[in-house]
């Protein structure tokens, strides 16, 4: 019952955000077998559109596209526990998930060109999940001190979440 209501409610807010667009059809939106998993593992601490609330989980909107700069970025978003052991049905789903957040939640964070996760790849990086606790926190900032170094990605990455009034995560 859960389940149905958060994607009852993830449907009229995506559904919202399609129809709010000029010439967009106000009809209701199903919501595609990505958004639903987002919505289901993802969305209770990232939030629908990516925007977390004030907590310690990262911000997705406008930013984890910047991870996808180098391949240890790209890899670290796949071997995350909450990733790595997500329980959709296959890699092809989880796949598919990633590429979601990736390149629309992280639209404008997105390097040009970059490749869309793959099945396979997201298969063989599963098999080597990171594991929770300090290490995965220094992990995560030692891969952002890079990104901003070699990549040019904005400082506010440091943050886990928006500053107040910067609710897309565009601070730069």
């Amino acid at each position: 019952m859960w389940r149905a209501l958060a994607l009852l409610g993830a449907s009229a807010i995506f559904g919202a955000a399609v129809a709010a667009q000029p010439g967009a059809d106000a009809s209701p939106q199903r919501l595609s077998g990505a958004q639903s998993n987002y919505v289901e593992y993802c969305a209770g601490c990232h939030g629908i559109k990516g925007s977390s609330a004030p907590a310690p989980v990262p911000e997705l909107r406008d930013r984890v596209g910047f991870f996808m700069c180098t391949p240890e970025g790209r890899e670290y978003l796949i071997r995350l526990p909450n990733v790595a052991h997500a329980p959709v049905s296959s890699a092809e789903e989880l796949a598919e998930l990633m590429n979601f957040v990736v390149f629309t939640l992280g639209s404008s964070s997105v390097p040009s060109a970059t490749p869309r996760f793959t099945a396979s790849e997201v298969e063989m990086l599963r098999q080597r999940p990171l594991h929770p606790g300090a290490s995965l926190q220094a992990l995560r900032r030692q891969l952002v001190a890079n990104l901003i170094r070699t990549c040019g990605a904005p400082a506010v990455l440091r943050q886990l979440h928006s500053p107040p009034g910067d609710r897309a995560g565009t601070a730069r």
